[in-house]
């Protein structure tokens, strides 16, 4: 394997990890507001750590099933 291809498969892995990392955070903070906004619709006002876990739990359940629809 040529020294120039390795370097620029590298380049290519890092550049993509970084926009999955940053669609990994549009998500989340969309889907934060989303049930922030759902939570406070309803006349319910539960604690901080509760809406951050529901978020986390709605946008790993979207990437897994994107990644199986995908596969």
């Amino acid at each position: 394997m040529r020294k120039e291809g390795l370097f620029e498969n590298m380049i290519v892995t890092v550049i993509a990890s970084l926009l999955l990392v940053a669609m990994g955070m549009v998500y989340f903070i969309a889907t934060l507001l989303i049930i922030r906004f759902s939570s406070s619709l309803i006349g319910y006002a539960p604690d901080a750590n509760w809406i951050i876990l529901s978020s986390a739990v709605i946008v790993a359940g979207i990437m897994v099933g994107s990644a199986i629809k995908n596969a």
